[in-house]
């Protein structure tokens, strides 16, 4: 049985295993299999292997199918443990844009195995804030202005929004400081991630990532609805029946994701959206990678 040696240490060498560090790349998984197989055989006189030749037969293959993205995917994903700073992941959006089923692809593909949705965050926050201080924090964002108790406002749903968004970026941020304090890479989704609520360059002990994501097309987005209905509990009428204000706030993300420099993403497709964050995440990593 080969052996792999890696920092003074051996483990049985595990096809499986080298597969799994593959998913990076988003190839097909016959294709994968394909370039493990070969890697396989060419190693299949060697009873102990370093890790680093083992890395390196995988990018030779990579490259010599012409795979250059996913060489660089491969290359940088296998150096990330070893990044002085932890990496931060924020994605947000209006209700119904993907965000849960984006951030557990994501994250599964960068090995992030932290992953925090702001409505959990929101439920803790409802202990520490009475619902006669905060009415709105106890009630769907989209439904906040049902909520607001303030003739003045010309913009009720947006500003029972802003209170709610307000109170759970406080959370958000603990979350943040946590995470950063022990070293562990996040990724934290929801509609309240909403930029400019927290200071993007007060995080300089971390790279930072943040995303809005879009669905520009109100019939696709309310098939959406049904579609996360199933396997859940979640009525979907509820939400299409307001989808008017779901796609206010979804407008109101936007723009303040324009003005806080945070990048918009149209998510039509979930590999075309995951495409996108991982260039945009790796060509931003790779200069203070090592070449390894």
């Amino acid at each position: 049985m080969k052996r792999v040696s890696k920092e003074g240490r051996e483990y049985p060498f595990s096809k499986g295993i080298l597969a799994s560090s593959l998913d990076i790349t988003g190839l097909p998984l016959g294709k994968i299999y394909e370039i493990v197989e070969e890697v396989d055989d060419e190693l299949k006189d060697a009873r102990e292997v370093p890790s680093k030749k083992i890395k390196k037969k995988v990018r030779e293959k990579l490259l010599e199918r012409g795979l250059k993205k996913e060489e660089k995917y491969y290359r940088i994903t296998r150096q990330l443990r070893y990044l002085k700073k932890p990496i931060l992941i924020m994605m947000g959006g209006g209700p119904g844009v993907g965000k849960s089923t984006l951030s557990a692809e994501l994250g599964h593909r960068l090995n992030i195995t932290r992953i925090i949705g702001s409505d959990t965050v929101r439920e803790i926050m409802r202990t520490m804030v009475s619902k006669e201080l905060v009415p709105t924090l106890y009630e769907s964002t989209f439904m906040t202005d049902e909520k607001v108790n303030a003739p003045f406002v010309k913009d009720r749903l947006i500003y029972g929004f802003d209170r709610q968004v307000s109170v759970v970026n406080m959370g958000i941020k603990a979350v943040i400081d946590r995470g950063i304090k022990e070293g562990l890479n996040t990724i934290i989704n929801g509609v309240h991630l909403v930029p400019g609520y927290i200071d993007i360059e007060d995080l300089e002990n971390c790279f930072t990532f943040q995303y809005v994501l879009e669905v520009p097309n109100i019939e696709e987005h309310m098939d959406r609805f049904v579609t996360r209905a199933k396997g859940s509990h979640r009525d979907p009428q509820r939400y299409i029946d307001r989808i008017e204000k779901i796609r206010k706030i979804q407008e109101y993300t936007i723009k303040q994701g324009k003005e806080n420099g945070a990048k918009i993403i149209r998510n039509t497709s979930m590999e075309k959206t995951i495409r996108e964050m991982m260039d945009d995440i790796i060509t931003n990593l790779e200069p203070v990678m090592n070449d390894g």
